[in-house]
């Protein structure tokens, strides 16, 4: 969106203002975005306020506006002020960007929050006249343009100039791969992702009616936080957060769901799940958005942001409960196929978002055909068994391109007299898929 300057005095102190300084200095991406919204009037000093002014000149002459520049133009200001302006360049020159993502974030809240604040006034106005439709069509608008509010650094490099960094990143994420992989428990599976689903990637996992979806998404996180000591959100869209945690608890003590959820449980079941999750406390955040049809990945989004910016907390992996059920942020789509298709694209854009989430949800797949007249169902089939494809998916065969990975839930009436079902790889971004697994 086109950025208007934000009338507000930035409420950061004055290390925080020198950080944003400098990383607009040597982040050119950071520095044309936060030109949009700053301007010089915003910071808390003088010393500051000319130093932006400097950033602000240089931009608007064409050029790249650095720490060199800054220290030249202080050689030629008058005399009496130049050892406060020089002071204030040498603190910006000093301060180390350790924090630098958690600036990028703090200035997209602040920007947003006062771009709603003017959205909403000017929404006020017009609804005081009377103009109820201009007023909502005002803030379906600008709530559009905060939610493209984005200061995060830009995916880009010099392919052959960053070989060695490269390899430094590789051998890093070899030796600490428990930290970006986020394993299913499920052997074969987890080789078909050399180890689990990776940062930055989106999973889906395929199933009937009824066909275990949810249940492989709750496992999926307890094993995430059990076994890799993960953090994890987990968002649901439909059902209830209550049922969610019973689902949960029956999960970890291994009981039935039926006597976990009327309570029933021995004293020594109960004490071994409260000693367990004395150790994984802070692990995992439980969050339902089940009061409405109508949510899009912007709400995981903001459900993010409000766990970085109130309680410290930042997950590694997400596990959306499903992604059938969002919607697209697009208010003008009105076929289900393309608010699929926008909702796992923005599922996606999540993923790779900060640092990198991994992301697991979940699909429905259509109605199986008739069988045909060998007595089979119309499919795919592996090891004589009929599995769920990427052809199966329903409603949108887009979602497929959008996801890295994605498996099948396949379980038949005999399979569950036998308390089985059997997980399917169809495809995976990195490796060659086609595996098919049976699990208890």
């Amino acid at each position: 969106p086109r950025g208007k300057p934000v009338h507000a005095a930035l409420p950061f102190n004055a290390e925080f203002q020198r950080k944003l300084i400098k990383l607009a200095l040597v982040d050119d991406g950071f520095c044309t975005q936060a030109l949009r919204f700053l301007t010089p009037e915003m910071f808390s000093s003088a010393g500051m306020r000319w130093a932006w002014q400097q950033v602000v000149i240089e931009r608007q002459a064409k050029r790249t506006p650095t720490l060199l520049v800054l220290h030249d133009r202080v050689r030629h200001l008058d005399p009496t002020i130049q050892p406060r302006m020089r002071a204030t360049v040498e603190a910006v020159e000093n301060e180390i960007l350790r924090e630098e993502q958690y600036v990028r974030h703090a200035l997209a809240e602040f920007v947003q929050r006062n771009m709603f604040v003017a959205a909403f006034k000017d929404s006020q106005m017009l609804y005081n006249r009377n103009k109820f439709d201009d007023a909502v069509d005002l803030m379906r608008r600008e709530s559009d343009k905060i939610q493209q509010i984005n200061f995060d650094q830009a995916d880009r490099g010099w392919f052959f100039e960053e070989l060695d960094e490269r390899q430094r990143l590789r051998k890093h994420r070899a030796d600490t791969a428990w930290e970006h992989t986020f394993p299913t428990g499920v052997t074969l599976i987890d080789n078909v992702m050399d180890g689990g689903l990776w940062r930055g990637a989106l999973g889906c996992w395929m199933a009937d009616t009824k066909g275990g979806k949810s249940l492989v998404l709750m496992h999926l996180t307890g094993f995430a936080v059990r076994a890799v000591q993960s953090r994890t959100l987990m968002m649901l869209f439909e059902g209830s957060r209550r049922q969610a945690e019973d689902r949960l608890d029956t999960w970890f003590i291994q009981a039935l769901y039926r006597d976990v959820k009327h309570g029933v449980l021995t004293r020594e079941e109960y004490d071994r799940l409260q000693y367990e999750y004395r150790q994984l406390a802070r692990l995992l955040v439980v969050r339902a958005f089940t009061k409405s049809w109508h949510h899009t990945a912007a709400d995981i989004r903001i459900e993010l942001d409000e766990l970085r910016s109130t309680h410290g907390w930042v997950p590694d992996l997400i596990v959306a409960d499903y992604g059938d059920l969002l919607r697209s942020q697009d208010r003008n789509v009105r076929s289900e196929e393309q608010h699929q298709r926008d909702a796992f694209g923005d599922l996606k854009v999540i993923s790779t978002q900060d640092r990198g989430y991994g992301v697991w949800t979940a699909s429905q797949a259509q109605r199986p055909g008739k069988p045909g007249k060998d007595g089979k169902k119309q499919g795919t089939y592996r090891y004589g068994r009929r599995v769920l494809t990427a052809n199966d998916l329903a409603d949108s065969y887009n979602k497929a391109r959008r996801v890295d990975f994605l498996g099948s839930i396949n379980t038949t009436e005999e399979d569950r007299d036998n308390s089985e079902t059997w997980l399917y790889a169809d495809r995976c971004r990195d490796n060659r898929a086609g595996v098919l697994a049976r699990c208890k």
